[in-house]
């Protein structure tokens, strides 16, 4: 496919975290992952090294890919050799995601998330979240 110029006026881009990226030019490829225990405790109380990534199955459970896709011939007339762009506002970019600005030949990004809340009457039980 033939590539084309981006042209970018002005970008504002407020936060990039969790294992993701903010790249501006061409790349080959990019892999982007992130694993998250995502805790959300009511209280104030918080022990430090009581959650362990091994301790839930979905840390390592094997990752499924989907099979390769077949090439697709396909011809592209571009009247014009650049893709201007006046502004872009991004407010966030998180957990395992990107954003580009170019062109990305492969992209394999993984995110594994483990999202809970421990309620106050439930510490008081001192219930495993599993």
């Amino acid at each position: 496919m033939n590539k084309r110029l981006v042209t970018l006026d002005d970008i504002k881009v407020t936060d990039v975290v969790y294992g993701s990226s903010f790249v501006i030019g061409d790349s080959w490829r990019a892999t982007p992952f992130a694993r998250v225990l995502a805790v959300q405790k009511e209280g104030t109380w918080f022990e430090e090294g009581r959650y362990n990534y091994e301790d839930y199955p979905i840390f390592t459970r094997q990752f499924k890919r989907l099979p390769p896709t077949k090439t697709v011939e396909d011809i592209h007339y571009h009247h014009n050799p650049t893709i201007n762009v006046e502004s872009v506002r991004i407010n966030g970019v998180s957990t395992s995601s990107m954003i580009q600005i170019g062109s990305l030949g492969i992209l394999e990004a993984e995110s594994r998330v483990k999202h809970f809340r421990i309620l106050q009457d439930e510490q008081e039980e001192d219930l495993r979240i599993d």
